[in-house]
């Protein structure tokens, strides 16, 4: 029988595959793989629709080169912190946070949001800038971090 409980537990909050809210210092290199490799592809997916608008003028500012170029500069630098943990790319990839509010601040919302979208947007755009100094800590202490073995070495599936 399928629970809920234990779906989550395992997938969504498990401190071995989802360490989130595991202190850096407690932290194992496997956890820090993880962790890293979907950060990595949650930034990939953004920021690669992200260009495809900006090349196609879907976005709400229309065509910008430079804004494609950007955003792929910023697709590339999120690899490489998934793939080597480059220090530097976690740096380059922290400034996609800190744009997009200066974006919103200069350019404005698009007319049609509501006040409670635009506040929605907000937050989520200050807890990624926040959980970007997660990013560049794990990255500049990775090399240091143990390795262990997981304590559940279960094979996953999905139920």
């Amino acid at each position: 029988m399928f629970k809920l409980q234990n779906f989550l537990k395992r997938y969504v909050w498990d401190p071995e595959t989802t360490p989130y809210f595991t202190a850096i210092s407690k932290l194992s290199r496997s956890q820090a793989d993880n962790e890293l490799f979907f950060f990595a592809i949650m930034f990939s997916v953004l920021f690669g629709v992200g260009t495809f608008t900006s090349i196609t003028g879907q976005a709400p500012y229309g065509v910008s080169k430079a804004a494609a170029i950007y955003c792929f500069t910023i697709v590339s630098a999120v690899v490489l912190v998934g793939t080597v943990k480059n220090i530097y790319a976690a740096y380059y990839a922290t400034s996609a946070p800190l744009v997009v509010l200066v974006t919103i601040f200069v350019y404005g919302f698009p007319t049609k949001m509501e006040l409670i979208d635009e506040l929605v947007l907000l937050v989520i755009v200050l807890c990624v800038a926040r959980y970007m100094w997660r990013v560049i800590t794990v990255c500049r202490v990775y090399s240091i971090l143990p390795t262990r073995e997981p304590e559940n070495r279960t094979r996953r599936r999905l139920f």
